[in-house]
Formats: structure tokens, sequence, C-alpha cells
């Protein structure tokens, strides 16, 4: 039998060590830096600049933000920046989905009806996968629907990273398929 000392010490260092597996895949920033991510992600896709918005909207995308993600998606199906993948490009346009915005929702829709079933079934897993490792819960991320122009039509989403304390926030890595 273990002595009650040795015993605490390792429940210590057990707890220890959870937090620093956590920490492993998330990165904390500054929350000027992560306006200015978005900022500088979204000002390069639009110039249609796609290598240089591909890898900044993919680390968007996976820290869980619903607009990188739903932007992520189209750049692998129209294969801009990236090679074309429409399997990769589907999945990440259904995690988009998860927040229940009606573009994109609509579109999930739209592409999910153009696969044949056994494409839309290897689609779906890919999209699972990437829910388990970039979606609400493993990111922690917030999203809201606002209006844009101040009126009353909601078509825009906006996604909080979790805090970190003051003037800081906790962004997920990307990470590996499993």
């Amino acid at each position: 039998m273990k002595c009650p000392a040795s015993l605490a010490i390792s429940l210590l260092l057990a707890a220890a060590a959870a937090p620093a597996a956590e920490n492993a895949e998330f990165d904390r920033v500054s929350a000027g830096d992560y306006a200015a991510m978005l900022r500088d992600a979204t000002h390069a896709y639009n110039r249609k600049d796609y290598a240089q918005a591909f890898p900044q909207l993919q680390r968007l995308a996976c820290a869980g933000d619903k607009a990188s993600q739903y932007l992520l998606g189209g750049m692998y199906i129209l294969g801009q920046g990236t090679a074309k993948d429409d399997l990769t490009g589907y999945a990440w346009i259904k995690l988009a989905a998860e927040f229940s915005f009606s573009d994109y929702t609509s579109l999930a829709a739209k592409l999910e009806q153009a696969l044949e079933p056994a494409r839309r079934e290897q689609g779906n897993a890919k999209a699972e996968d990437l829910r388990k490792r970039y979606g609400l819960i493993a990111t922690g991320m917030s999203c809201h629907g606002e209006p844009r122009h101040g009126g009353y039509v909601i078509d825009t989403v906006i996604c909080t990273p979790p805090s970190e304390g003051v003037g800081s926030v906790r962004l997920r890595r990307c990470l590996e398929a499993k």
C-alpha cells in the first residue's frame, strides 16, 4: 500500500500533467493579435491573394472561427490557395454549419445533395472528425449572429475565443488527424 504522501504527490503530478497536455493543443494570444489575424485573413481573401489567405484562414478555422471555416471550405472546393478537394471543402462547410447560420447551412445542404451516397458518407465522416477537433465544444469558441450594417437582418457571424485573462485569448492549434 502506498503511503499517503506518495499518493498525494502522484495525484498532484497527474493533475499538473492534464492542463499541460491540453495547453499543448492551444496557443495564448492577445485579443488584439486575434483581431489582426481575422482582419489580415479577410483582407487577403478579398484581394484574391489566396496563397496568403489560405494558411491564415486555416489557422483561424482550427481555432473554431465559423466564418473562417466557411471560407476555407470554399477555398478547398474551388482550389484557391490549395489543391482542389471537394470532400475536405464540404467537411469544413458542414462544420461551419454547426452554428445554424442560413448561409452555412444552405450551402452545406446543397453540397450534400450533390454528393453521391458513398462520397457523402466519406465527407460526413471527415466533417465529424473536424467537429471533434475544431467544433464549438472542442475550441471553446462562442459565436453569435449580428447585423453588419446596423439593420435587423443577421448577415454575419462573430466568434469569440475563450478568454485567458486580461487581454488574451486561447486559440486551438491545427492538429493532425487521428
